[in-house]
């Protein structure tokens, strides 16, 4: 019986100090900071601008390599940086500019995208995408746009003559 009483007293003793956070008291700035509305704001975030984000690169032939280069300005009042840039698929290839764009610099992304495999006889219009992701400005993420209408001769074979008519350059 007697140890029964000591393990209801320790157990009694853990319970309450498990439940107690810590001895110090809360501060009216304690609360104040955790309340997101209050929360330190960030001292400036920069902000750019493209000057186009959509290529259309009209009629191209199966195969061809097309690239766009597409430009913006940092018009914030902070240096911006290009954390990431991903194509929407692996027929497109981006660069980009990898150093700190300062208030008043510019930048660039560069679009390759290579068409080959894409073409038909009807030339479909075919849309690709590069997502540009930026650090310490106020529009984290840019997708730039491209479409194409791509073209390829019909194969031997193949009764397309009044398409093929259509789709001469």
């Amino acid at each position: 019986m007697r140890l029964n009483k000591f393990y209801f007293a320790i157990l009694i003793g853990a319970i309450t100090f498990a439940c107690t956070p810590n001895n110090k008291e809360m501060e009216a700035e304690d609360i104040e900071n955790s309340n997101p509305e209050n929360a330190p704001q960030k001292l400036g975030a920069g902000e750019i601008k493209f000057v186009d984000t959509i290529k259309d690169f009209g009629k191209i032939t199966d195969g061809e390599v097309v690239e766009h280069t597409y430009r913006f300005k940092n018009v914030g009042k902070v240096p911006v940086t290009i954390s990431k840039v991903e194509a929407s698929c692996g027929c497109t290839t981006p660069d980009y500019t990898k150093d700190i764009i300062p208030p008043g610099g510019e930048g660039k992304v560069k679009a390759t995208f290579n068409s080959s495999g894409y073409g038909y006889p009807e030339a479909p219009k075919v849309e690709k995408s590069v997502s540009v992701y930026f650090d310490d400005c106020k529009t984290d993420l840019v997708v730039l746009k491209f479409t194409a209408n791509i073209y390829a001769p019909a194969k031997e074979g193949e009764n397309t003559s009044t398409e093929t008519d259509n789709h001469k350059h």
